[in-house]
């Protein structure tokens, strides 16, 4: 396996337009203060650097990820965070965000509607349609996805102030929660020219970022047991030709979604979640969260509260 930051190699190649930094925007003054709750947990990153553990930066994280979480509240809080991040510069803790959203369409700063399969003033029953700061095009968020958004100074060590180098450890985290989860380790990688983590051609997760004076937020998405009908109503990350799938769809052994300009893969809607979905989600709560704390070097001291600024 790769290096989990991918040293070894792997920011190399073709960067495509989900790799934005605006390093001009100037500070907005904000309260930062959030709530703590008793139930408040903790992740050490078990990652073998040598630094002493005293050492090691603490992140936030905000574990909403058994409800859903309608886009524009998640997006206010990711911009209250960034926010208190630019006004407290080195004091800031890194922050995240862990949750699921009901269905969504995200574009990016810079994407395109023909990657819609639908009229962007009337999306289907149910679907919501944003345009956000993000790189990349078009993308699905919806129930059975796990969403994580990390504000993190990447400009403070152990991170690196390189946005090649920041899209591959989200990868990375991505790839070893779904290895974590049963996938075969031999058949999960990258795709060269694309972003995303991959397993036996499907991608399983995708990555959209931005950052502000090398202050991140958006972040990565992880198919767990998603609707993938869903997908057929956009071409996911503008790539018409290559499968969307999840964790649950590659376990049971089932093929993925297709969604070109013209056609898509038939699938049968799913009903609800079962029981095993419900499982599921749950150790990929559980291996997500540890795969971000190994591959960012961070101690989690995770909380089920919202943030409140």
């Amino acid at each position: 396996r790769r290096d989990a930051t991918g040293r070894d190699g792997t920011t190399g190649g073709r960067v495509k337009t989900s790799e934005i930094v605006d390093a001009s925007s100037a500070d907005v003054d904000v309260d930062g203060a959030t709530r703590r709750d008793a139930n408040a947990r903790r992740v050490t990153s078990a990652r073998a650097t040598g630094r002493d553990a005293n050492a090691r930066r603490t992140c936030e994280v905000h574990d909403l990820s058994t409800a859903l979480t309608p886009y524009d509240e998640a997006w206010a809080w990711q911009r209250g965070f960034l926010e208190r991040a630019l006004e407290r510069g080195d004091d800031a803790n890194d922050a995240a965000i862990l949750l699921q959203h009901p269905p969504t369409v995200t574009l990016g700063a810079g994407s395109t509607v023909d990657n819609l399969k639908f009229n962007v003033d009337r999306p289907p029953t149910g679907f919501e349609v944003r345009r956000c700061e993000r790189g990349g095009e078009a993308t699905y968020h919806g129930p059975g996805q796990l969403v994580l958004y990390p504000i993190l100074n990447l400009a403070r060590a152990p991170h690196e102030a390189d946005l090649h180098w920041y899209m591959r450890a989200l990868e990375s985290v991505a790839l070893e929660a779904m290895i974590e989860l049963g996938l075969d380790a031999a058949k999960c990688g990258r795709v060269d020219g694309l972003t995303g983590a991959w397993c036996d051609g499907h991608k399983v997760a995708a990555v959209g970022v931005r950052a502000r004076r090398w202050v991140s937020y958006h972040g990565v998405a992880l198919n767990v047991c998603p609707d993938l009908s869903h997908f057929a109503n956009i071409i996911p990350c503008g790539i018409g030709d290559k499968p969307v799938g999840s964790v649950s769809q590659l376990l049971r052994g089932d093929v993925g979604l297709v969604s070109s300009a013209s056609e898509a893969t038939p699938l049968v809607p799913r009903e609800s979640a079962d029981a095993d979905d419900v499982a599921l989600m749950l150790d990929a709560r559980d291996a997500f969260l540890s795969a971000f704390a190994r591959v960012f070097d961070l101690d989690l001291e995770i909380t089920p509260t919202k943030p409140s600024f």
